[in-house]
């Protein structure tokens, strides 16, 4: 192995030990659950991480099943940090949909009433304009 290549290993196992004292600097301080949640997924990342430096550096590939399932293991985690944050089901989240998509109607509906309000005054004004142009004009 070159010189190259065992600087750049050593870079990335310091720059993996790092990230790991912050995420678990940040699982154990918090303040909220979210923040520990992310800091579980942080260094599952990062044992994923050090187990493929560690197969680079040691040209094996004993490692990568673990790194496979600890990838699958990382990512229904984070789905379920997710569906746990968001707190709701699929039938929540239906009627939270409809509730929307009623809003957005009555607002749409509240703004072309006010335009054909608008439209209505300004036509009365133009039409009471003319009159009196009209009886200026014949008087």
């Amino acid at each position: 192995m070159s010189i190259v290549t065992q600087a750049l290993i050593v870079a990335a196992a310091l720059v993996l030990v790092l990230s790991a004292l912050f995420a678990l600097f940040r699982l154990a301080k918090g303040p909220t659950g979210l923040d520990r949640g992310v800091a579980s997924d942080v260094m599952i990342a990062v044992l994923i991480g050090g187990l493929a430096t560690h197969a680079i550096a040691t040209r094996t590939s004993v490692g990568l099943i673990v790194i496979l399932v600890l990838s699958l293991l990382g990512f229904t985690s984070a789905v379920g940090l997710a569906r746990l944050i968001t707190g709701t089901s699929a039938r929540e989240r239906r009627f939270l949909e409809a509730e929307a998509r009623a809003a957005h109607e009555d607002r749409e509906r509240a703004e072309r009433e006010k335009a054909e309000r608008e439209r209505a005054a300004s036509d009365r004004f133009e039409k009471e304009l003319r009159e009196q142009a009209e009886a200026e004009g014949t008087a």
